[in-house]
C-alpha cells in the first residue's frame, strides 16, 4: 500500500501549501510573473478541491460501484458465510467502552457486518486488524464491541496480524482459501480496492459497503460554497485512486 509520505504528498492541502509558498517567495523576491501565475494556480486549485463539483465526481465514481448486500438476493442464506470486516481504526481511553473507542469508520463497518450476520444464521464475523501500539488490536476492539452488541463469542473469528488491506486479504486466503462464501465489509470509497486485492489473493468475495460519504441528492450536488468536507472527499478520492494505481503497478 502507499506510504504515509506519499499520502502526504497527494493531500490536496499539501499542493495548496506548495503553491502558496511559491507565491509568497515570488512576492518576496519581486518576481511579478511568477507571483501572478502562482496566485492563479493556487486560486484555481482551492476552487477545485473546496467546492463540490470535482470532489463529488471523484468520490461518487468510487462509491457507486457496489451497493450493500440484500440478503434476500443471496442464493443460499443458510451457507456458512464469513463476513470479513476490515479494520478502520480505534483509540484508547480507560473510561470508555469498546464501542466508544472505535473510529466512525470502524463502527460503521461493524454495524453493516452485524446487520448481515443477524440475517445469515450460519455466518461468522471475521474481525481484522493489528495494533501499531502493541496494545489492544483492531480485531479485538471490534470483537469486544460485537460482544457488547449481543454477538455470541463463538460466532467471531480474529485476524490480528494484518496492518493493511493487502495483508488482510492474504492472511485470510492463506487460512481459509475458498472454503467459505465471503462477504467483504468496508467503507464504500475503499471497496473497489478491497475487492481487487481480495480477488487477486484468490478470494471470490461479495461486497457490502458501509460509511457512504455521499447519500441521496448529495451524489449529484455540483454547485456550492467551499467546505472542508469537499477537501476531505478530494483527498480520500486521490488517495484511493493512487493506491489502486500503485497496486496495479506492483502486483
Amino acid at each position: 500500500m502507499i506510504t504515509p509520505f506519499i499520502k502526504f504528498i497527494l493531500d490536496p492541502f499539501t499542493l495548496l501549501g506548495i503553491l502558496l509558498f511559491i507565491l509568497i517567495t515570488a512576492i518576496f523576491f519581486k518576481k511579478d510573473r511568477l507571483s501572478r501565475w502562482s496566485a492563479i494556480a493556487a486560486g484555481l486549485w482551492f476552487i477545485i478541491i473546496s467546492t463540490p463539483l470535482i470532489p463529488t465526481l471523484v468520490i461518487h465514481s468510487l462509491e457507486r460501484r457496489y451497493v450493500p448486500v440484500d440478503v434476500a438476493t443471496l442464493p443460499n442464506k443458510n451457507a456458512p458465510y464469513h463476513i470479513i470486516i476490515l479494520g478502520g481504526g480505534h483509540g484508547f481511553d480507560d473510561r470508555l467502552p469498546a464501542n466508544s473507542l472505535l473510529s466512525k469508520q470502524a463502527l460503521g463497518r461493524l454495524n453493516e457486518g452485524i446487520r448481515l450476520h443477524r440475517q445469515l444464521p450460519n455466518s461468522k464475523l471475521v474481525l481484522s486488524g493489528f495494533s501499531a501500539s502493541g496494545r489492544t488490536t483492531q480485531a479485538e476492539m471490534l470483537q469486544q464491541t460485537a460482544f457488547l452488541l449481543g454477538i455470541d463469542p463463538p460466532r467471531t473469528i480474529l485476524q490480528e496480524e494484518p496492518s493493511n488491506t493487502y495483508e488482510e486479504a492474504h492472511v485470510y486466503a492463506s487460512t481459509y482459501g475458498q472454503s467459505h462464501p465471503v462477504i467483504i465489509v468496508t467503507s464504500a470509497f475503499h471497496m473497489p480496492r478491497a475487492m481487487k486485492v481480495f480477488r487477486s489473493a484468490g478470494v471470490d468475495a461479495t461486497a457490502s459497503p458501509a460509511n457512504y460519504r455521499l447519500k441521496g441528492s448529495w451524489r449529484y450536488r455540483w454547485l456550492g460554497l467551499p467546505a472542508l468536507s469537499n477537501v476531505e472527499n478530494m483527498g480520500i478520492g486521490i488517495s484511493e485512486y493512487a493506491a489502486l494505481a500503485w497496486y496495479d503497478l506492483k502486483y
